[in-house]
């Protein structure tokens, strides 16, 4: 990937709104893609030639973990490592944090991306607003 040219910084909540509803929730309304626990995360944007091309937020739990959510890559921009080198970012920096596990709630579509980072599939699955998710984790 080190011939991918970005940044990553953190970036506000209202920051991620637009690759959020682009790549996640195109029907939705922006006001309504932002969360009431935004105020509670640290939100990371991946920065390509200057665009925002790939968001993400991790929130710590009381147990010592790190979920993230709302991850998002814009559809040009997937499958050319970008989201990849976002999600190595903050496993580095959750680990950096000593944080135990880190984990999400995964799109079953995107079950085969987040192996090959190393997450594993747990037996916690369910659907909401008609897409099927599964809970997968890494211990770190």
């Amino acid at each position: 990937m080190s011939h991918l040219n970005y940044s990553i910084e953190q970036i506000p909540p209202a920051a991620t709104l637009r690759v959020r509803q682009a790549e996640l929730y195109p029907l939705m309304l922006l006001k309504k893609l932002q969360l009431e626990e935004d105020e509670d995360g640290i939100h990371f944007g991946l920065f390509h030639d200057d665009k925002l091309i790939s968001v993400v937020s991790c929130f710590e739990k009381e147990d010592g973990c790190v979920q993230f959510r709302k991850f998002a890559t814009l559809k040009e921009f997937q499958h050319q490592g970008f989201g990849t080198a976002l999600l190595t970012y903050i496993m580095a920096f959750a680990e950096e944090q000593k944080t135990k596990k880190i984990w999400c709630n995964a799109r079953s579509t995107a079950i085969g991306f987040y192996q090959k980072l190393g997450l594993t599939e747990t037996d916690e699955k369910f659907t909401r607003d008609g897409i099927d998710y599964v809970i997968m984790e890494k211990e770190l």
